[in-house]
Order: C-alpha cells, then sequence, then structure tokens
C-alpha cells in the first residue's frame, strides 16, 4: 500500500516556490515549502516522511544546498532528490548524491512531475 508522496520543495524564489507548490498540488503531491537551506533541514529532521527532496542550487549558496542534499540522503537512503539549476551541467557531479537528476530552472511543474515519476519509478524497479 502507498501513501501520498510529500515533497519537500526549498525554491529559488517565492514566485516559482509557489507556482511550482500550486503545481504538485494539482498533480496529487503533498508539498512542504522551504524558502531556504536552513528551513529545510529544519523539516528533514522534524519529519521523517519525505519522500523526495527538490532543492534549488543556486551559484552563490551552492555548496550549502549540495550539502544539505548529502545529508537528507545519509539521514533517508531511501529519499529522492532533484536538483534544479539555472545550469545545471555546471553541478559538480561528484558534489551531488547518486541517481539524482537536474531540472534546469524555469521549469513548469508538470516537468517536475515529470522528473519525480521518472525516479520514483526507477527506485521502485530496483525494490521490486
Amino acid at each position: 500500500m502507498s501513501h501520498q508522496r510529500l515533497v519537500l520543495l526549498v525554491a529559488g524564489d517565492r514566485l516559482a516556490g509557489r507556482f511550482a507548490k500550486e503545481g504538485l498540488e494539482g498533480f496529487g503531491y503533498d508539498v512542504l515549502m522551504a524558502w531556504n537551506v536552513d528551513e529545510a533541514r529544519v523539516a528533514l529532521q522534524a519529519r521523517r516522511r519525505i519522500d523526495v527532496l527538490v532543492i534549488d542550487v543556486k551559484a552563490d549558496d551552492a555548496a550549502s544546498s549540495l550539502a544539505l542534499a548529502r545529508a537528507a540522503r545519509a539521514a533517508d537512503p531511501g529519499i529522492r532528490v532533484i536538483y534544479t539549476c539555472g545550469i545545471p551541467n555546471r553541478l559538480p557531479e561528484r558534489e551531488k548524491v547518486s541517481g539524482a537528476p537536474s531540472l534546469r530552472t524555469p521549469y513548469h511543474p508538470h516537468q517536475l512531475v515529470s522528473v519525480i515519476g521518472q525516479i520514483t519509478h526507477r527506485a521502485e524497479a530496483h525494490a521490486a
């Protein structure tokens, strides 16, 4: 039996974050918003059922965002991570968690839903 997937969305800006949140909710996801790495860290520590972490990586604070994703994966090896970034090919692969795709910003919520579906399906296929 599956539960409603909970997405922790760490948005790059408020307008894009609200748009993405409303879009994800329209596709049936539960969404928890964090406006920065510190808020996301608190949410990850407080909630144990977060299925997907979507984190925007900004050039001026990339190290914090990448470190948060690594800490989230260390605490919960089953959490799926998606990076969003203006120039995703500049994210150093050695700093990313394994199996985590990157989505170029700006993106439409249906693109994010598609990526979540792909990584969820891939993870479920490996578990079977």
